[in-house]
């Protein structure tokens, strides 16, 4: 069953920062946390192609999204990472839905994928549902995206995509599809 969470909520996350999460969460406990915004327009969730030249899952589709800043609260940092990643201004954020977390190796400055670089860290995603401004200034950062799509429940399988981040979009369609949003 899909989860969307309480507005309450929403107000907390505009003032929460990530160390503010952080502190009260629970195992698996993350060392980062990061947002996800799934762009809604049209009966669509936009999703952009990660850069060839990523380390982690490079030519992937996913939703744009990215770390939360020090002193930054959640909110802005969603609002912030779409714009940076897409150009486009979030007009509103219309529910938080189910997140996920997900482990992932470190590598500190000019390290290469050797065998003995065994810093695992755990990072926590929280994912939103917002509109913006203007659907159609979509404009990527070419260091971060090479492509953009306006996925639909029917187009869902035309792109590569992890098993995650495939059901957290199958979830923001299933939660734009309702009449409230």
């Amino acid at each position: 069953m899909l989860t969307t969470y309480a507005p309450e909520l929403l107000a907390l996350r505009a003032t929460q920062t990530a160390a503010d999460y952080l502190s009260h969460t629970s195992e698996p406990k993350p060392h980062h946390l990061v947002t996800g915004g799934a762009v809604a327009h049209n009966n669509s969730i936009l999703i952009v192609q990660r850069a060839a030249h990523e380390r982690s899952y490079p030519n992937e589709w996913e939703i744009p999204g990215g770390h939360v800043d020090p002193g930054e609260s959640i909110l802005e940092s969603l609002a912030r990472e779409i714009h940076e990643e897409t150009a486009l201004v979030v007009s509103k954020v219309l529910c938080e839905f189910e997140g996920f977390h997900y482990w992932s190796t470190k590598y500190e400055e000019g390290e290469t994928d050797s065998p003995d670089v065994t810093l695992s860290v755990c990072t926590q995603q929280l994912n939103f549902c917002v509109r913006v401004a203007d659907p159609t200034a979509v404009k990527l950062d070419p260091n971060e995206h090479q492509q953009y799509a306006w996925c639909t429940r029917e187009t869902l399988d035309q792109y590569k995509m992890t098993p995650t981040m495939r059901q957290v979009v199958s979830n923001a369609l299933d939660i734009i599809a309702h009449p409230e949003f």
